[in-house]
């Protein structure tokens, strides 16, 4: 091998391990920032107002009318309408990609559902007066969610996790979902 040719050689092994070097990195920063998100995404929702509306939520009965949740809700209709706007507002940023629908499904898979079903009569009778995009991302948020069930599995963490020990041990459904 002549001297050329090993230079040449030791430049395209240089090339080869920094475009390796380089896609690690890439990978690294895409889980660094879905780490970000996931904390961002979590913090609109995790206040003493927010949990309190859901928990008035969670004890509506199911397809109420508009002026039957009016009544119902009286001065909380306000914060419950703003924990849905909240809700309502992520669902974009899930639709493009900022947020990966995994870490949204197990932070808010429960709740969104929950607002759906409890409002979707609400929702769709607003809709009929002309506000055809009332919720819309609600809606989108919880079907998608709806449709991921079986995938997720109705499991809850506390069982599905009992065998934990470290992060390697973590369950992450689309992953096996796509393994199958």
């Amino acid at each position: 091998m002549s001297l050329g040719s090993a230079l040449q050689l030791i430049e395209t092994l240089a090339v080869v391990i920094g475009v390796a070097f380089g896609l690690m990195q890439l990978r690294q920063l895409r889980h660094q920032r879905e780490v970000q998100a996931g904390l961002e995404l979590l913090a609109p929702l995790q206040t003493p107002e927010v949990a309190e509306a859901l928990l008035t939520i969670h004890g509506l009965p199911d397809d109420l009318t508009g002026d039957e949740l009016r009544k119902r809700l009286g001065a909380q209709y306000k914060s419950v309408m703003a924990t849905l706007g909240l809700l309502e507002s992520l669902g974009p940023i899930v639709a493009r990609g900022h947020v990966p629908i995994d870490m949204y499904a197990e932070f808010y898979r429960g709740p969104t559902v929950l607002c759906w079903r409890k409002f979707k009569r609400y929702i769709e009778e607003e809709r009929q007066r002309g506000w055809s995009s009332l919720f819309e991302w609600l809606q989108w948020l919880a079907e998608r969610m709806e449709e991921r069930a079986p995938a997720i599995g109705e499991l809850p963490a506390y069982k599905r996790y009992s065998n934990w020990k470290s992060s390697s041990d973590y369950y992450h459904p689309t992953a096996s979902a796509e393994a199958d």
